[in-house]
Parts: structure tokens; sequence; C-alpha cells
């Protein structure tokens, strides 16, 4: 993955998406950039295609900063799957191989009903058990204690961990390590993307924790005409909203490519 660094050596991390790239100036500072999704409207298209752009930039680097995709429910089988499916047209072995994957499904399900032969091809045994006692949160913080400097991460996602102060975690808890996962990003120069699903939550809450990002992108669907179209907008991403504001730019119509993924295909200025 590339690093770019501006004259006054503030670090950008490029999202991979060309076009909205050179609208924001070469990339995005690091922090905590949360997709808002209508279920399909883009939001994780967005995030992996970031993600497998930004690993196949770093396999012509030496030193690649590290690409990772930290999942709360989906094995790496699934997520393989989920990033082949989106770019079906697509030469991703390679591109694969440079992705640093990171599952905790054994962990989210195994205080579920659901028997953990359903999430895992691993034998039960004595030890999983125990696994499956810890804490969600600290293996989170165990996790992001090890990401190196400069990488690109996509948590995904936010709504999984959100499900759980339903039962299993506190919501102070959560917002607590939402807020304190920003506060590493910017101290290790990290960019990360994380999904919430738009109104699964009250909205004092999904507000509540949008409060704690830098960045907050929303993905929504528009009926045209005879057409249904994806619409992303920008609601809030420090250091580059003043520059799409400048040029007058309110939304972004998107779809998605079997080769290149997330693409943009027109703006909307305001006049």
């Amino acid at each position: 993955m590339s690093v770019n660094s501006s004259s006054d050596d503030t670090i950008k991390i490029p999202t991979g998406i060309e076009f909205f790239d050179k609208q924001i100036g070469g990339g995005l500072y690091p922090g905590m950039v949360l997709f808002i999704e209508e279920v399909g409207a883009g939001g994780r298209e967005f995030a992996l295609t970031s993600v497998c752009k930004n690993a196949k930039a770093g396999e012509h680097r030496a030193h690649p900063s590290e690409v990772l995709y930290v999942s709360i429910s989906s094995s790496p089988r699934e997520v393989v799957r989920d990033v082949k499916l989106t770019f079906p047209h697509a030469r991703l072995e390679d591109v694969l191989d440079s992705i640093k994957i990171k599952s905790l499904t054994e962990l989210y399900f195994g205080k579920s009903i659901v028997p953990l032969s359903w999430v895992t091809d691993k034998r039960p045994s004595l030890k999983m058990l125990k696994e499956s006692e810890k804490d969600l949160l600290t293996e989170l913080v165990g996790v992001f204690d090890d990401v190196k400097e400069g990488s690109l991460v996509f948590l995904d996602s936010l709504s999984d961990l959100a499900r759980l102060t339903r039962s299993r975690i506190s919501w102070n808890d959560l917002v607590d390590f939402i807020k304190g996962l920003r506060k590493l990003c910017v101290k290790k120069n990290v960019l990360l993307f994380s999904l919430l699903t738009k109104d699964m939550l009250e909205k004092s809450y999904e507000e509540e924790l949008l409060d704690q990002a830098d960045g907050v992108l929303v993905f929504e669907w528009e009926t045209e005409k005879e057409a249904i179209t994806r619409w992303m907008y920008i609601r809030k991403l420090v250091g580059i909203l003043p520059l799409l504001e400048k040029d007058k730019i309110a939304k972004y119509s998107v779809r998605i490519d079997p080769v290149e993924g997330f693409t943009i295909s027109r703006f909307v200025r305001v006049l």
C-alpha cells in the first residue's frame, strides 16, 4: 500500500478509488472513517475495493504497509469468497495473498445458540471452549495493538459489535472502545474503515457512534425515473470536506464494476 506525504509531512493514505482520490488530494488522513450503508448500497464494495487496490499496490514495494481485514462474524474462507464475488472478472490470487485476514468468528458465535461446527472447520475441543469465553472487545484490543504503522484496516463490521450491546457488552464500553480505537489509529497513522447498517440503531445511538469518527460516508439507494441508483455523500471528513465544499460537490453516483469494483460514474454539484 502506498502512503503519500504532503509538503508539511501530513500523511495521507489513498483509498485506491482513483477518481475519488483525485478529488480529495491523493487520499484520506489516518483515523477512523465509518460507512453508513443502506443494505447493498455500496459501502462494503468501497471498503473491499480499497483493501484490494492497496494490497495490489503493495505487491510492487519492498516493504508495503499492512493491509488488514478484521472480520467479527465471517471466517477467512467467507471473506475470500466475498472478495472474489465482488470482483468476478478480476484476477485476485496475488492480491488475496497480500491481505492479512483476522477472523473472530469463533469468539463471536461462542456464546450464541449457533453450533461452532457451523462456523468453523475445527473440531470442538476444550481449548476452543476456553477461547470462546474470552471478551470480544479485549481480543480486538490485542488485534489492533499489533497493527503496523501506516496500515489500512477494514473492520467488518461495527454493526456486528453494535448488535452485541443487546446482550453481551455494554453500550458505554462499545463507545469507549470506538473512541480509543480512533485515537490509536491517529497515533499509528492507520486508516480504518468500518461499516454500520443504516437505521439498525436508534437515532441518538447512531449519532453517538458517528460523533467518534474522523469521517462519515453515507451510501444509499435512490429511485430515479425508471432506474435505481446508488449514491454516496459525505457527512463528515476531517481535512477533506472543505476541499469538496469548495468545488461544491454534493454527492457521487456509484456503480459496482466486475473488474474494478466500486467506481464513481458521476457527481452532482450544488449550483
